[in-house]
């Protein structure tokens, strides 16, 4: 079955608007201080997750043909998975860091579960969908690359509205 070309476009553009603002964010800001650590790693986490939105959804369209959907499936769900994994790897480490550095109110607890439930949902979806456990692969991929965008609109709201003192 084929992916949801239509909603997998939408989402693309959804995620290249929020790369371009995290663009336009990091060029205003050429300043001598730069940002600070918790608006590095929100900016840091917002293009992550944008990015990995952007690429997932337009993996599909170099990919797929009609002669392999099934290498074409395989293929879109480990890059999800790895792609997980990386983020996995980096974020959650790097929030508890800077929690303890004292930005436990810009990081609460709930954020932290919040941010790694994503990740995690993520990787475990797209594993399911690598061992044939889940067969619904064209809904399912998109619902990851939802996820993806609500992680990236996340951090979004909280760097534009959430400042650090």
């Amino acid at each position: 079955m084929e992916p949801n070309f239509h909603a997998l476009q939408l989402i693309a553009e959804i995620a290249l608007g929020i790369v371009g603002f995290s663009a336009i964010l990091i060029g205003l800001s050429r300043t001598s201080d730069g940002f600070s650590a918790p608006d590095n790693f929100r900016i840091q986490l917002l293009t992550y997750s944008a990015f990995g939105a952007m690429f997932g959804s337009i993996l599909p369209f170099a990919i797929f043909s009609n002669q392999n959907l099934e290498l074409a499936w395989a293929i879109s769900c480990w890059i999800v998975c790895i792609y997980s994994v990386v983020g996995l790897l980096i974020f959650p480490r790097r929030m508890l860091f800077l929690r303890k550095q004292g930005h436990e109110e810009i990081f609460p607890i709930k954020l932290y579960l919040f941010q790694t439930g994503i990740l995690s949902t993520n990787f475990i979806i797209s594993g399911l969908m690598i061992t044939g456990y889940l067969t619904q692969l064209t809904n399912i991929y998109i619902i990851c690359m939802i996820l993806f965008l609500i992680q990236s609109s996340v951090a979004f709201i909280r760097t534009m509205f959430v400042r650090v003192n």
